[in-house]
């Protein structure tokens, strides 16, 4: 889809999914956090799972960090007050392991404000 094609609501998703990829690389991880839903599900390309507690405590511990994230495609569809991504991206972490993944993030509107509720990450083939 293109840029023109977009909704107001999937350009918002698309540009709030980068600000976090921002964020990380950052270390903002104050806004992370407050992007992050109280009950957000995070399932690692291990197939690990992680709550939002448990994700931002290893962010600020350092024994996670994001040195780059360079996003290749994306694309949004929305369902009410429910917003789905789907993207690849190229993942640099930890000083240069870098990963391939294919992700799709969750969001839902909570008090007039988005929110990530799921993110689920598996490796790439692109």
């Amino acid at each position: 889809m293109n840029a023109l094609a977009q909704s107001k609501v999937e350009t918002e998703i698309l540009y709030l999914s980068l600000d976090k990829f921002r964020w990380k690389t950052e270390g903002r991880i104050d806004l992370v956090k407050d992007l992050f839903d109280d009950d957000l599900v995070f399932i690692h390309i291990t197939g690990h799972i992680t709550t939002k507690a448990e994700w931002i405590k290893q962010l600020k511990s350092g024994s996670f960090v994001y040195n780059k994230i360079e996003q290749k495609e994306a694309a949004v569809k929305v369902y009410g007050d429910t917003a789905v991504l789907v993207g690849k991206a190229y993942f640099t972490v930890n000083g240069g392991s870098l990963y391939k993944l294919v992700y799709t993030e969750v969001y839902t509107k909570k008090n007039e404000k988005w929110k990530l509720v799921n993110l689920h990450t598996t490796s790439g083939n692109f």
